[in-house]
């Protein structure tokens, strides 16, 4: 006992600063590390929009007719007087649009969607911009012995942690609003100062770029320039904003004949079409139970996949409590809470194929902001270490292997990672031709972020070795007693294992699956499966 008090003494005396370092550090060699395909698939929505790249500066268009030809066709699409485009908000590929002209000097056009230029434009554009949101988060808690904590539980513990790697928006937007977010606070601290406006014109264009490139982050954008607090200070901002949203006029004039109409307005799939139809812009009055199914749901669940989110209500509770802090406080609350209230009026809510939540990460950050306010006692700090090293267990292990689940797969760390796992098949990586060893880099370097950010947030009840053998002990257990899938699940799961992973030709796992068919839904179901994913000529 006395060894481990005075290892205990040891581990306060860390840095704070060092830790946050080593954070930042292994999330972008995480980022890097991780290629993010899959081939021969590529999902929808990042083609969609690599098209758009493509398109744009390989055939000097927007629509991604031809880009089709070159990529691959995919469901996400618009159509407008018999041409294709995008159906996606176009800010990520309009920023990627240079990168990509830069890329090009030193690559040749790409003749897949999986080709090495696609990997690098990403890690140029979506991950730098992650890795840059999370340096300045970890800066802004600085002051907290716990910011390494929170930060290595935002970057590793939640969806962030793909989709950081990934052509999608919704990092990205996650990023933008809240790098839009701190140049406001900068702006705010320096008032007075001639850079003040520019600093505003700079957070409005980021802010108003997150809405550009997810259309459902403009209310945050708003909700941002309305925080700018005075008229005089908001006229930088909007101007800001106001070039941003210029860019999605004239992109929606030359695709779509008009700046006010929208690429969901011209759907080309019509499942999507109905759905961006009804309500407004496809949302509609707020759910109680959708609300249940995001924070609950056995293959969605923001509560079981990343259970450290339980300390927010306490952190808001106790930074509102804080005079000089509470009109940031009340916020960013406002921020959180209503932009999870309006989600909860999304009929699409669980995003199809995906890692839990990922229409939520929007207000990552600034959900995260509150939690270093719950973190004053040696208690709450062991008790949210468990919940975080647990969290990050989850998240490292189910991206390590096929990341896209759908709701058929209950718990997805056993009924997918762990399977697919199993059967050799794991992410594509810069070391993939080791095999599994190759998970272990990554891992290695995520454990060494996590360890020093234990010993920079102070004394812990229970100890940290506690925590994480605690969380060890209850993710297995979570493995272990996972609920058996579905017929859809399990059907689903050996026809993607069969069509993508490149080891079962010959379909072996889908024909297993598709003779336990006993209903005649079932019988049909496979039936199905096997025209799609059965094995080619």
């Amino acid at each position: 006992m006395a060894e481990i008090r005075g290892a205990d003494s040891k581990l306060e005396s860390l840095d704070p600063r060092i830790a946050s370092r080593a954070v930042i550090a292994a999330f972008a060699f995480s980022a890097v590390y991780f290629t993010g395909l899959f081939p021969p698939f590529s999902n929808p929505n990042e083609l969609s929009r690599l098209e758009t790249v493509y398109a744009a500066v390989e055939l000097s268009t927007f629509r991604i007719d031809g880009a089709i030809a070159v990529l691959g066709d995919h469901e996400d699409k618009s159509l407008s007087d018999g041409h294709f485009y995008s159906n996606k908000a176009p800010g990520l590929a309009i920023a990627a649009i240079p990168i990509y002209r830069i890329l090009r000097v030193f690559a040749p056009a790409p003749r897949s969607a999986t080709d090495a230029i696609f990997v690098w434009l990403r890690i140029l554009t979506v991950s730098a911009v992650c890795v840059l949101a999370l340096a300045r988060f970890l800066r802004r808690l600085a002051p907290s012995p716990a910011a390494a904590l929170v930060g290595f539980a935002v970057a590793f513990g939640t969806p962030f942690l793909f989709y950081a790697r990934s052509f999608f928006a919704h990092a990205w937007a996650a990023s933008l609003l809240l790098l839009s977010w701190d140049l406001a606070r900068t702006a705010r601290a320096r008032e007075g100062s001639r850079r003040v406006g520019a600093l505003l014109a700079a957070s409005g264009l980021l802010a108003g770029w997150a809405a550009i490139s997810e259309y459902t982050v403009a209310p945050l954008a708003l909700w941002l320039a309305f925080g700018t607090g005075s008229a005089r200070r908001l006229l930088p901002f909007a101007a800001g904003a106001a070039l941003a949203l210029a860019v999605l006029a004239g992109y929606d004039a030359a695709c779509f004949g008009s700046p006010f109409v929208l690429s969901s307005a011209r759907e080309a799939d019509p499942r999507y079409a109905a759905l961006a139809g009804k309500g407004l812009f496809g949302f509609g009055w707020p759910r109680l139970a959708v609300a249940a199914e995001y924070l609950a749901h056995p293959a969605r669940g923001l509560l079981l996949f990343s259970p450290f989110w339980l300390w927010i209500a306490a952190g808001f509770r106790r930074w509102a409590r804080d005079a000089g802090e509470r009109s940031e406080a009340l916020f960013v609350l406002g921020a959180v809470a209503g932009f999870f209230v309006l989600l909860t009026g999304y009929p699409n809510w669980h995003g199809g194929w995906t890692t839990g939540n990922r229409y939520l990460l929007p207000v990552l950050f600034f959900a995260a902001l509150a939690l270093p306010h719950a973190l004053a006692t040696p208690a709450a700090r062991g008790l949210f270490a468990m919940a975080v090293l647990f969290s990050v267990i989850v998240h490292v292990w189910l991206t390590a292997a096929w990341p896209h689940f759908p709701l058929e797969l209950p718990w997805p760390p056993a009924t997918g990672s762990l399977w697919f796992l199993a059967r050799g098949w794991f992410a594509g990586n810069l070391l993939s031709g080791w095999g599994p060893v190759s998970l272990l880099l990554p891992a290695a370097a995520a454990a060494a972020a996590g360890g020093l950010a234990l010993r920079a947030a102070g004394p812990l009840k229970p100890a940290a070795s506690v925590s994480l053998l605690a969380s060890l002990l209850i993710f297995a257990a979570s493995l272990a007693l996972a609920p058996r899938p579905p017929y859809l699940g399990r059907l689903w799961r050996a026809s993607i294992f069969g069509a993508y992973s490149g080891i079962d030709a010959g379909r072996e796992e889908l024909r297993r699956v598709a003779v336990e068919a006993s209903t005649p839904t079932e019988r049909r179901q496979a039936a199905g499966a096997w025209r799609l994913y059965g094995p080619r000529p």
